[in-house]
């Protein structure tokens, strides 16, 4: 029974893959092309890039420990098979990271990451329900959803933020913040039911207002206490949290203006590759951000 719940998610991740419109061939050059970037970052940042690959796995498995999902599978399988399922899945997560750490030497970062795997194969964490309240309006959606799948990251960073006030380490700081502020982005993954489009009477143009401007006061909710802090204590670096500001405010409505650029469908590929770009070169966001916005307006005057 174990090899056929592993058999259909492998079918589920290839039918995930080939809804971008790429052929299946393709995914194993995408995961190489992945682990190079990843590579690249730790060789240039060693510190910093060590922390996002150690977030990005933290959160991964994180989203493998929802209650309903191992709820799922304590009631199919046997004990012995539902931890050997849990670590199996872990251990296919963070292998590519893994491998990287152990490949540039950074052997303690390779043991933090096999512990990471270990200890959440034996944790269920229950997302938050709606007994328990959250900062955010109904409008939009997305960071009500995104903040009960990420709290836990949320928090770590708002820790490693504080160790950064205390070591008066600015670079850190900024890191928590920048990181905050992606993990925002991704609120923006999936699409919502067209039904919630068809119910609302505004333009495109108003539509998309609307997302910008309440995603960005959102985000800030999470954001502006770092960011404050760091302006005053770090008043003579007051500059550097300007644009990591800026950053919020352009892209986080680029990630918005991605989504109903793809939308009914989730963002695959094409978006991916642009959001990407810009995170390589960021003052192409200038260019690209008009260009996607009408394709967006385009698009939503299909459903508004």
């Amino acid at each position: 029974m174990m090899n056929n719940y592993l058999k259909l998610q492998y079918k589920l991740l290839t039918r995930h893959f080939k809804a971008t419109g790429l052929p299946i061939a393709v995914a194993p050059l995408l995961l190489l092309g992945v682990c190079y970037l990843a590579h690249y970052l730790l060789l240039q940042y060693p510190v910093f890039g060590s922390y996002t690959l150690l977030l990005s796995n933290f959160q991964l498995l994180f989203l493998l420990t929802e209650k309903n999902r191992n709820d799922f599978l304590k009631n199919t399988f046997s004990t012995k098979d539902f931890y050997t399922i849990r670590l199996l899945e872990n251990g296919l997560v963070i292998l590519p990271s893994m491998l990287i750490f152990l490949f540039l030497g950074l052997w303690l970062y390779g043991v933090a990451l096999i512990a990471l795997a270990v200890v959440f194969a034996f944790l269920i964490f229950k997302a938050f329900g709606k007994s328990i309240p959250t900062p955010f309006t109904k409008k939009p959606f997305e960071f009500i959803i995104g903040f009960r799948r990420s709290y836990l990251l949320i928090f770590i960073l708002y820790i490693l933020g504080a160790i950064g006030f205390y070591v008066m380490n600015p670079n850190l700081v900024l890191f928590c913040i920048a990181g905050i502020s992606l993990t925002a982005v991704f609120y923006y993954q999936l699409p919502e039911p067209i039904f919630y489009l068809w119910n609302s009477r505004e333009s495109p143009a108003r539509f998309l207002l609307r997302k910008f401007r309440r995603g960005i006061l959102q985000c800030l909710l999470f954001a502006f206490p770092l960011l404050l802090t760091y302006a005053f204590i770090f008043s003579s670096e007051w500059f550097n949290a300007v644009i990591v500001l800026g950053g919020i405010l352009f892209l986080l409505p680029f990630a918005i203006t991605l989504k109903y650029v793809a939308y009914p469908r989730e963002i695959n590929f094409p978006e991916v590759f642009a959001l990407v770009l810009c995170f390589s070169f960021y003052p192409l966001i200038l260019a690209l951000l008009p260009f996607y916005y009408f394709k967006a307006l385009k698009n939503l005057k299909n459903y508004l």
